[in-house]
């Protein structure tokens, strides 16, 4: 059996730390003690299908020439597994096909979310390069499939239903050597949720949660710390399900890595002041589903939200000082372009790090996908499937919100607005959503794409861009007496971030004292510029040992 190489591949959306074949190598951790062979290759979205196929195939071999010189023997000994996911069907189809057209004995197998959703046309039998394909779960079935197949069985079905792991006993993907290399983790410690939201593939899936074993936590803490990992990111869909298991967990991460930036997914309902001053201790981010801050809407999804509740919880984050970002979603069932403004306006004044806003997706195999017709929605048959209209969200209306989405990504995340957002917003009397839509306005009256405006040679110059714009509006307005602080304003805080996330220094001429601008917690610039006398300051913000460090100059 060992005569078989296996390779599994694995297309990632974007070629970054965070692309780790996670799903390939826990099957892979799997078989590897039958199957010895084994080799995961990545690849990327952005590389075209003979690229890939070229590579994959140059693996197999150890051949140093082109696909072409690989022999039928070593073609078909060859076991290649893809994982295919929304954004990269696709394009494995295509890289499938030409392995399957270049050597047809070469043993093809496909897993994933998308095979579980939407197997149709993707097996031999339909006309597909795939010769197996399993849904679910794939640990278990995949070695069964390999088994039979080394043995010379042929599979007497295409399509393989995997079993329900009792995960305790799956072996580590990080200890088998499968993932050398990597600097950010994904870390798997839970499989289930316990939630059923319609527009997830949880929605069908099994929601009792079932956690791997103690002995294998601790030896993977072990493992991420000795090799100095950067970053992990814990992928239970809902970290803090289990309030004691959380806090547990949250101990040992605390005494063992607490030098490692640990990212989590979290319910905000079931936060608690116990695990905020933990996360807070940590320093580690959270990533909250808000979606849609209407409870009806919310209702339609299989997901309740008691409004006033979420509040109250992520003021606890902030009064710990937890880092956090919130996720929204456009075109909801029932939603309104309305609605999703007044969603926009909550989110935004719930301070935020960060906020990502995303287009509704009708993935095949979700409730929403069966229920779609009744809210007369329009969507993409293909990967992404993202909707383009429905009942109550009109194309138009879709497109504006889409506009919207991407002036908050250009003006708070990237931006890194959100220290001073709330404080230059007050004094012009505006919703989060009006100012953005301001925004994306003198942004298309530049007359071309909205990032060439932005000069990477020049590390301030999306915060000019936004200052720019902030001039304007605030003279439009007849506030320009309080320009100076703005400026102030924003630009501290931009050189602040520039030196904590890039190590950056940055001078600053400022026109306030800045231990009274920004050691007094102000919050009202018309108030501040009322009593503050104008006292003009040169400062310098660099890199300090834990946090930046502020020295004036003159």
């Amino acid at each position: 059996m060992t005569e078989y190489s296996l390779i599994f591949i694995s297309i990632h959306c974007e070629q970054s730390p965070d692309a780790v074949a996670l799903g390939a190598a826990s099957v892979a951790s799997f078989v590897q003690a039958r199957f010895t062979r084994i080799r995961i290759l990545d690849a990327y979205v952005d590389e075209s299908p003979s690229q890939i196929f070229e590579r994959l195939f140059r693996l197999c071999s150890g051949a140093s020439g082109p696909p072409e010189t690989l022999g039928p023997q070593e073609a078909h000994r060859q076991v290649v597994g893809f994982s295919l996911y929304s954004w990269n069907r696709k394009l494995s189809l295509t890289v499938a096909a030409l392995c399957r057209e270049a050597f047809p004995d070469c043993f093809l197998v496909a897993g994933g979310p998308e095979v579980s959703a939407r197997p149709e046309g993707l097996s031999t039998t339909e006309g597909g390069p795939f010769s197996v394909l399993i849904r679910g779960e794939g640990e278990s079935a995949f070695q069964k499939v390999l088994e039979a197949w080394s043995a010379g069985i042929a599979p007497c079905q295409t399509i393989i239903d995997g079993k329900t792991e009792d995960i305790t006993q799956l072996p580590s993907p990080w200890l088998s050597g499968l993932l050398k290399g990597k600097t950010t983790a994904l870390w798997e410690l839970a499989r289930g949720c316990p939630y059923a939201c319609s527009y997830c593939y949880e929605s069908k899936g099994n929601h009792r949660l079932r956690y791997i074993s103690e002995e294998r936590f601790h030896q993977e803490l072990d493992y991420f710390v000795q090799k100095q990992m950067h970053s992990v990111f814990v992928l239970d869909p809902t970290f803090n399900a289990n309030n004691k298991r959380t806090l547990q967990i949250l101990d040992r991460l605390i005494e063992k890595a607490p030098n490692i930036h640990w990212h989590f997914e979290v319910r905000a309902e079931l936060l608690n002041r116990d695990q905020a001053r933990r996360f807070a201790q940590l320093g580690a981010s959270l990533q909250i589903g808000l979606q849609t801050a209407d409870p009806e809407v919310s209702a339609r999804l299989n997901r309740p939200l008691e409004l006033a509740k979420f509040k109250q919880k992520i003021d606890i984050l902030n009064q710990e000082g937890v880092v956090f970002g919130l996720d929204l979603i456009y075109g909801l069932p029932g939603d309104t372009l309305e609605g999703f403004l007044e969603s926009l306006n909550v989110a935004i004044n719930l301070y935020p790090n960060h906020l990502d806003i995303f287009r509704l997706a009708i993935l095949p195999g979700t409730v929403l996908a069966e229920e779609a017709s009744h809210y007369d929605m329009n969507y993409e048959t293909e990967p992404p499937y993202t909707l383009r209209s429905s009942a109550s969200f009109s194309r138009q209306d879709m497109d504006r919100a889409e506009r919207l989405a991407r002036a908050v990504d250009f003006f708070y995340n990237k931006g890194r607005a959100v220290p001073w957002f709330n404080q230059v917003l007050y004094p012009l009397h505006k919703t989060p959503a009006q100012l953005f839509l301001l925004f994306a306005n003198f942004m298309d009256a530049k007359k071309k794409p909205w990032d060439a405006n932005v000069d990477p040679s020049y590390p301030a110059s999306r915060e000019a861009i936004i200052l720019e714009f902030l001039h304007g509006l605030f003279e439009k307005q007849k506030l320009d007496y309080l320009l100076p602080a703005v400026w102030d304003v924003v630009r501290f805080h931009g050189a602040w971030a520039r030196a904590l996330a890039e190590g950056i220094t940055t001078t600053i001429d400022c026109n306030y004292d800045p231990d009274q601008l920004f050691g007094a917690g102000v919050l009202d610039l018309e108030e501040f510029c009322a009593l503050a006398d104008m006292n003009p300051t040169r400062i310098r913000v660099k890199p300090g040992r834990n946090e930046p460090e502020v020295s004036i100059i003159s």
